[in-house]
């Protein structure tokens, strides 16, 4: 448009003159993504099938000074903040990046569909049968592009021999959390935001009977069993769309010994008990980012943590390594991801009018955007919990409650590739870049705003809700994002079979309260904003 390129050539000309002030110049290659808890395209194709697959290349760190202190953010044009007014982003502290390995995107997309980092399963001469006891976990389609027999188990499903006992097995992969519907399509590397995680895990694989049979696999299948009995008491989520990842974490790494890596049935650290909603995040803000999960407490060499949220039957520090020589190209192939296109029609007189506002009111925290990628620039700002507002469980959790973890995980062999550091330097969010984002309902860290119109609006935030449907393609293109009904009632109210359809924002965790800073734009500037964000 030719109002952002002009207000980027003005605002870039204003900070090359604030440059000499502002202190050394920044590395432009940026990373990762606060929430993620697990791993992983400039897209090779579209399949005729309605699934976008994805493969492409790029790159990761933390500091003690605010933004208005120091200069040094993720992007192209270094001393842009010093450019903006007041706001939020005067409290704000910047991530800096860290490089990291190079890898080969084709090949890290190859190795994320077909290699054993998850080393335990169903044995595959009986996963037809028994993926009918899996529910939800198994009842996706098949990811098209797949070769083989992994073209006949289900996207986040992968089939492979790289077992303990050489055996056969169908294992789940990373998609598991890391592809969605995206306007009808799956996608690789979209949130999955109609996950269902509301089943008792453990319940679901332990009904699977080892029947006393010469089969190859039966051990991989009872660990497996071992795996989610652990898992299952405190993975089970409230709501469709809420996600367990970090409470996965938490349990892998309670019931294994830091050092040899070896599983313990019976956990070796205590568990903090009540598991705090997580909204995915889409893989395609890794390339700016430079660290991962909402709190933005992973630094460093990413793969270390993307390693650990698949380490379910890890179980030594020989296998880890073998994983690791080829997580680079893993972690390439994120880097490499694309957003979205927005696919309706925009109002572009209106959301030039949006840019303006956009530019005064939100790109202190969120980043600016050109026609060019590569002039785009995002400061990686960590923002206090006391500031931003939101629910403040997420942010005190790795801090407090499970600090212990946090060292368990520095003293292991994945932290000596990515460091955890919650509240450092303080608790808090880190504020996305917005590529695509209308494709990245729901909204806030734990998912309990359905629209973007809501984000901007506090008070047009449900305390109860559920979406109307799962279709992916019925957008409520007004308000960015899902259409959803408010319900008169909670979970505690819910009737049985609709609760795992409501969000209760009154439980621990759900809160929506917070990030007020688009209540004072008017209803008109507020469609503006909205109507600019349809064209990141």
């Amino acid at each position: 448009m030719d109002v952002r390129r002009g207000l980027l050539a003005l605002i870039a000309a204003s900070a090359a003159i604030a440059l000499p002030a502002c202190g050394d110049a920044v590395d432009t290659e940026t990373t990762a993504d606060p929430s993620d808890a697990g791993t992983t395209g400039d897209a090779p194709g579209d399949s005729a099938d309605g699934a976008t697959t994805s493969a492409g290349a790029s790159a990761t760190g933390a500091t003690t000074t605010s933004a208005s202190e120091t200069s040094e953010t993720s992007g192209t044009s270094e001393g842009m903040e010093d450019t903006f007014g007041p706001g939020p982003w005067d409290h704000g502290y910047p991530i800096p990046h860290e490089d990291q390995v190079p890898g080969d995107p084709e090949a890290g997309y190859e190795a994320l569909l077909t290699r054993g980092y998850v080393s335990c399963g169903v044995p595959y001469a009986m996963f037809q049968l028994a993926k009918g006891l899996l529910g939800p976990y198994a009842d996706g389609p098949a990811l098209p592009g797949r070769e083989g027999k992994n073209a006949l188990v289900p996207f986040n499903w992968t089939v492979h021999s790289e077992t303990k006992s050489g055996a056969e097995v169908a294992a789940l992969n990373c998609l598991t959390c890391h592809a969605g519907y995206v306007n009808g399509e799956l996608m690789v590397g979209a949130g999955r935001a109609d996950g269902d995680f509301t089943a008792d895990m453990g319940a679901l694989v332990g009904a699977i009977p080892i029947p006393d049979l010469p089969i190859l696999g039966l051990s991989e299948l009872a660990a497996m069993q071992s795996r989610y009995e652990a898992l299952g008491p405190y993975t089970q989520m409230h709501t469709i769309g809420s996600n367990p990842a970090d409470m996965i974490a938490v349990v892998l790494a309670a019931h294994r010994d830091p050092v040899t890596l070896n599983w313990s049935d019976e956990p070796l650290e205590p568990i903090a008990a009540e598991p705090i909603p997580i909204d995915t995040p889409p893989w395609w803000r890794s390339s700016k980012k430079s660290s991962l999960f909402h709190n933005g407490m992973a630094r460093g060499d990413k793969r270390g943590t993307m390693m650990f949220a698949s380490s379910l039957c890890t179980d030594s520090v020989a296998e880890a390594e073998l994983i690791m020589s080829y997580f680079n190209d893993v972690n390439a192939y994120i880097q490499s991801i694309e957003p979205p296109p927005y696919p309706f029609t925009i109002d572009a007189a209106l959301a030039d009018e949006g840019e303006l506002l956009f530019i005064d009111s939100c790109a202190g925290c969120h980043g600016t955007y050109a026609d060019d990628p590569a002039d785009d620039w995002y400061p990686n700002l960590i923002i206090p919990t006391e500031i931003i507002g939101t629910d403040p469980s997420l942010a005190d959790y790795g801090v407090d409650d499970v600090a212990h973890m946090v060292d368990w995980y520095n003293s292991s062999f994945y932290g000596a590739y990515t460091r955890l550091e919650p509240g450092d330097p303080v608790a808090g969010y880190t504020a996305p870049p917005l590529d695509g984002v209308w494709a990245t309902a729901p909204f806030f860290h734990n998912g309990s705003v359905p629209t973007i119109e809501g984000v901007l609006n506090s008070a047009a935030r449900p305390p109860y809700w559920k979406r109307v449907d799962y279709d992916s393609s019925n957008l409520d293109q007004d308000a960015l994002g899902w259409p959803y009904v408010e319900t008169p009632y909670g979970q505690q109210d819910a009737p049985e079979d609709e609760k795992i359809h409501v969000f209760d924002t009154t439980l621990h965790g759900h809160k929506n309260a917070g990030h007020p800073f688009g209540d004072a734009l008017s209803p008109g500037e507020r469609r503006a904003v909205i109507e600019y964000l349809k064209t990141l």
